[in-house]
């Protein structure tokens, strides 16, 4: 169907601003899109391969992939797409990451998987064993009634939560406050504010979301367990990227596999946009955290040490 024909059939329905959109929309179909960009790969095995996910990016369409701005009107290139252009092979996507989350991503290579080797499977199953770490920007000075979350180092949460289909399932996280700030209800010219360390050991839909929410301190930008005002006041004020969760897995750990004889211990430096917002907003909680971060063992700007690979696709 040509645009004028289109045009015809929709015009007595739309306004004008919905026109504008389908114009907009008819061009991207008439005209390729090109997309240029980096993946940064941080790990690349026989089998398997670890890049680091920017955020906003999708890990792969379905019908999970959640929403985006309406304002974005380009071509979606999943992180799946992405990965296969950087290797110059197919992969497989082993676990996955909510849209504004950041950090480690696993992908097999769809070549072994082929090969009667199922390197997908085996990591997935080596998943139920993992340790995931990740880092968290959450509203609150980490204080909940009186309970000084900083004080207790490491604690569990285990309290079921529903999934997609609405129904309770057991979930288990263990969360460290690494550091937070006050405002003193507003005298001070700084925001509520603090840093968190979460280990999940169950694997439930947002469940470190869900989990911190339930603890009265939900993560920045989460538009389905946070708080509208609070993620508009840091995307109007303090510059944190529309579409954006504060949410970033820092640290991959798989055991031994015949597929990764050596198991997989990968760090991924703290996406820029959160360390941005740390060090202008948080200067005094980035440089507490980076104390009980090292008794960690963690750093959020060391890590492992990425390869950028320019990519450039036509959609």
């Amino acid at each position: 169907m040509g645009f004028s024909m289109l045009s015809r059939r929709v015009v007595p329905s739309l306004s004008a601003r919905q026109l504008i959109r389908v114009r907009s929309f008819a061009k991207i179909a008439s005209e390729p899109y090109i997309f240029n960009g980096n993946v940064t790969i941080l790990e690349h095995g026989q089998h398997h391969i670890v890049v680091s996910k920017p955020p906003t990016a999708v890990c792969h369409q379905s019908d999970w992939s959640g929403s985006r701005s309406s304002k974005r009107l380009e071509p979606e290139v999943p992180m799946l797409q992405r990965t296969r252009e950087a290797i110059g092979e197919r992969v497989n996507l082993v676990h996955r990451l909510d849209r504004g989350a950041s950090g480690c991503l696993l992908f097999t290579k769809a070549s072994s998987d082929e090969a009667g080797v199922d390197a997908t499977a085996i990591l997935q199953e080596s998943m139920r064993e993992a340790n995931k770490t990740y880092v968290a920007l959450v509203r609150g000075e980490g204080i909940l009634k009186g309970r000084d979350f900083k004080k207790e180092g490491w604690f569990e949460v285990n309290r079921p939560i529903k999934d997609e289909q609405g129904d309770l399932n057991n979930a288990t996280t263990f969360f460290r406050f690494l550091a937070g700030q006050d405002n003193e209800n507003g005298k001070l010219e700084r925001p509520r504010a603090s840093l968190v360390l979460a280990r999940p050991k169950t694997g439930r839909w947002h469940q470190i979301r869900k989990h911190l929410n339930g603890l009265s301190h939900p993560i920045l930008g989460d538009s389905s367990h946070g708080n509208s005002k609070i993620n508009r006041e840091w995307r109007d004020k303090r510059g944190m990227p529309a579409e954006r969760t504060c949410l970033h897995l820092l640290k991959l750990e798989l055991p031994v596999t015949q597929v990764c004889p050596f198991g997989i211990n990968v760090v991924s430096p703290l996406a820029l946009d959160m360390m941005t917002l740390l060090e202008e907003h948080l200067p005094e909680v980035l440089r507490e955290a980076e104390i009980v971060l090292e008794q960690e063992g963690l750093s959020l700007k060391g890590g492992t040490k990425g390869t950028e690979v320019p990519i450039q696709l036509e959609i």
